[in-house]
């Protein structure tokens, strides 16, 4: 509610200096603001239900639909650009006064990302999604002493070989975005970078599932080659590999 009156505020707002700010922010996170903002509008407008139960022009992210939806849903995907730049000009007001302070922060990457996702919505290719945008296989962990049925974590699974052919491209974005905003990268399940437990997208239990192989020593070296030598931790749980 404070978001809505917030935005409602900036539109009376003349300061020049408020505005150009909120521009510029636009402009330089436009790679994945725009997608972002428009996912949220539209599944306002679909009570809130994931992409992947939307009407099929949107799912599927008919051009046609696409253009519609931006030009119906305008205000709301500025609002929504809005309240991110909110977000990102307190967060860095911390960070910058934590590094004045000799502190470095450290911020988490997760391996895999939710299926309900402007991420996944906008790069369906880039994953092992069925024809209508479900998942063929879903991230877990195997049966172990821990559980008898593994975990089933229900992520949806990266088609690393689309990622390769695009040489890493949407790894290499999400990694620098992550170092603007923090000092230090822990690298979440860092295991899986050596293989992936890849269970059916259908099943309720994760034992079902097999390993398969990831090219993570490529995706490093691709990583390193764009964006210099890496401040990473890398979480060690799991079973680790030579």
């Amino acid at each position: 509610q404070l978001l809505e009156k917030a935005f409602e505020g900036f539109h009376r707002v003349t300061s020049v200096d408020l505005r150009g700010k909120f521009e510029t922010f636009c402009q330089e996170n436009e790679f994945w603001l725009d997608d972002y903002a428009l996912f949220r509008s539209i599944k306002a407008t679909q009570d809130q239900k994931p992409w992947y139960e939307w009407p099929s022009e949107l799912k599927l992210r008919d051009p046609r639909a696409m253009a519609a939806a931006s030009e119906s849903l305008f205000a709301e995907i500025q609002a929504q650009k809005f309240y991110q730049f909110l977000f990102f000009r307190q967060w860095f007001a911390v960070k910058e006064y934590a590094n004045r302070c000799g502190i470095r922060i450290i911020g988490d990457i997760p391996i895999f990302i939710a299926a309900d996702s402007a991420d996944v919505w906008c790069n369906q290719n880039k994953f092992k999604l069925n024809a209508d945008g479900t998942a063929k296989v879903v991230a877990g962990v195997p049966p172990d002493y821990f559980s008898k049925t593994g975990q089933l974590w229900g992520n949806p699974i990266y088609d690393w070989d689309a990622m390769r052919a695009e040489g890493f491209g949407w790894w290499i974005a999400r990694v620098h975005s992550t170092l603007q905003t923090v000092d230090v990268v822990r690298v979440d399940h860092f295991r899986g970078f050596a293989a992936s437990w890849e269970v059916p997208g259908g099943d309720k239990t994760a034992e079902n599932g097999r390993w398969v192989d990831v090219p993570g020593k490529e995706l490093f070296v691709a990583l390193r080659r764009s964006l210099g030598e890496l401040p990473v931790i890398a979480e060690d749980l799991g079973v680790i590999t030579p």
